[in-house]
């Protein structure tokens, strides 16, 4: 038996109440929510959604630049100098006509660049540059890129003392 069961005083009588009546609800928090977290939830996903939509906008054009400048410089290695092959003196590209390959292959792409041609004829650059607007905030902000591509072309051994 209750300690509190003999008292008839009406305070203990209110204590023998509180101590046996089950709590109809509990007085933690579960499955409740604050109403700054059910207000805030939407627009945050909302504006999440946006910034990945132009996040992956921006690196789909930077991989687009690096696809253009490496089929451009694949476009100007077409150009071989003819006259270097026949008496065997190595492979080499015609600068003009590598460049010209290069800038044709760009202009059918939509695409602006630069290209050179280095280390007498073995070495093309091709350097594509573009830029991606943002589709949701397109006065706000504009990402520029810029892509290079490195193509060596006729090596007939290790350049600048690298071991094969």
């Amino acid at each position: 038996m209750n300690r509190l069961e003999n008292i008839t005083h009406p305070v203990a009588r209110l204590g023998r109440w509180l101590v046996r009546r089950p709590r109809a609800v509990p007085l933690d928090d579960r499955g409740g929510i604050s109403l700054f977290i059910a207000i805030i939830t939407g627009p945050l996903i909302l504006v999440s959604g946006l910034l990945t939509v132009d996040a992956f906008g921006s690196l789909r054009s930077r991989e687009n630049a690096d696809a253009l400048a490496v089929e451009a410089s694949r476009a100007a290695q077409q150009a071989v100098d003819l006259d270097s092959v026949i008496p065997a003196h190595g492979i080499k590209i015609d600068p003009a006509a590598a460049t010209a390959a290069a800038h044709a292959y760009l202009a059918r792409a939509g695409a602006e660049g630069s290209v050179r041609i280095t280390n007498g004829g073995r070495r093309i650059t091709v350097t594509v540059t573009g830029s991606y607007h943002g589709k949701f905030w397109p006065h706000t902000f504009t990402h520029q890129v810029s892509s290079s591509a490195r193509l060596l072309f006729g090596t007939t051994h290790p350049e600048d003392g690298e071991s094969p």
